[in-house]
């Protein structure tokens, strides 16, 4: 029985839709998180698209699979702890999947810029989600992060619905 896992496939920048096109036609199943966004252009408000995660496409292969994604033009390499390809976890793509249905605008920041109390969602959409508090000037967001990925997303959560714990189910 073949393990199919979730990788991350970097891209050159601006490439994600190629890649993730690319191999979709290919029959490989392909994420691409994709945020929605306002701006004014020209005085009119529109609806904008971009990766949740920049250069970044989550690829559902065995490793034998990897073969494939390998040879696409659009592919710089492969998330990589040490000399391991990094996997993963099918729970944070759905984590993801359940804050991008719920808050389109989130945004990704690099772990590194993370540094506060660790927090729990106690109710709402996204209960049981855990995360750190991260002060961005007069707002606070709560960043959840991704496994392997070295990224969270930025969540800008009621107070009711989450509370301050110092037990963390994640490492940085």
């Amino acid at each position: 029985m073949q393990s199919y896992r979730w990788y991350v496939a970097c891209t050159h920048p601006g490439e994600e839709q190629d890649l993730a096109g690319r191999l979709q036609r290919k029959g490989i199943d392909v994420y691409l998180p994709v945020r929605t966004f306002s701006q004014v252009v020209n005085g009119k408000k529109r609806t904008c698209y971009e990766p949740l995660f920049k250069c970044h496409v989550f690829v559902r292969t065995t490793p034998e699979g990897l073969q494939w994604v390998k040879t696409a033009p659009e592919l710089s390499h492969f998330v990589r702890h040490g000399k391991y390809l990094a996997s993963v976890p099918g729970c944070d793509i759905v984590k993801i999947k359940t804050v991008l249905h719920y808050y389109e605008q989130t945004e990704s920041i690099n772990n590194d810029k993370v540094d506060g109390c660790t927090i729990a969602v106690i109710n709402g959409s996204l209960k049981g989600i855990t995360g750190k508090f991260v002060d961005m000037g007069e707002v606070k967001l709560i960043a959840t992060p991704v496994t392997q990925l070295g990224f969270s997303m930025l969540l800008d959560l009621p107070s009711r619905c989450y509370v301050r714990t110092e037990i963390s189910e994640f490492t940085w």
